[in-house]
């Protein structure tokens, strides 16, 4: 990544304040965070097929946040499909640091927007979703169109560091909701549902994965 530079500084100290001040920009800003969102629903998803389970729906919401309407037929299944949510998004955000790390900008705009398109032809069921869905992968395809590498390199950076710092911010939201009321933590309160540990600490320990990954980001990023 610091072989990326913006006037002159290395872009990743530019991304990061940008990735932080996007969520408070309207419009621009939710569509950019919309991706950690949809990485996190095919978290769900994708567990859920694991575990032998259905995927009936996934929805993407214009305030950002989402839904996955899964079906399992085991416990332990419910469990892991609540549990990896948080922690696939937080995976996701160092793997893209590292695609970037290692040279393969295009790889990842390629990469996303094949995710992109799988969600939306197998669950994507909300006209937000959709019409989300395919902005962005317009955006990818003029992006490789044009093959324009300083202009891919700059997307790819940006869309690594968006997931990981929402990731991490996602997760303190999460958190602080959690301390508000149990009940309304999203994840954290369907894994207290399950196995009657509070949804605080399942909050916490999503919160502490995602620092962990964003601490690995940050040190692949100043030892390269």
């Amino acid at each position: 990544m610091k072989s990326l530079t913006l006037f002159g500084i290395p872009a990743i100290y530019i991304f990061i304040p940008i990735a932080l001040i996007l969520p408070r920009i309207p419009v621009v800003g939710k569509f950019f965070n919309i991706i950690n969102t949809a990485i996190h629903e095919f978290g769900h998803a994708m567990m859920a097929l694991i575990m032998q389970g259905k995927v009936h729906k996934i929805e993407l919401m214009r305030d950002t946040s989402g839904s996955t309407v899964t079906q399992c037929p085991t416990t332990i299944g419910n469990i892991l499909v609540s549990l990896a949510g948080y922690p696939f998004a937080a995976f996701a955000g160092w793997f893209c640091c590292y695609l970037n790390e290692v040279g393969y900008q295009k790889g990842l705009v390629i990469g996303l927007s094949i995710l992109m398109v799988v969600m939306l032809i197998f669950w994507i069921r909300n006209w937000y979703g959709l019409i989300w869905i395919i902005l962005f992968c317009a955006l990818n395809t003029w992006l490789l169109y044009t093959d324009n590498q300083q202009y891919i390199n700059i997307a790819a950076l940006l869309y690594a560091i968006v997931v990981m710092i929402e990731a991490v911010s996602s997760s303190f939201i999460l958190l602080v909701l959690s301390i508000k009321d149990g009940h309304s933590a999203g994840d954290a309160a369907n894994l207290a549902k399950f196995t009657h540990i509070p949804a605080f600490f399942w909050a916490l320990l999503f919160l502490a994965f995602s620092c962990w990954m964003a601490y690995l980001s940050a040190m692949m990023v100043i030892n390269s």
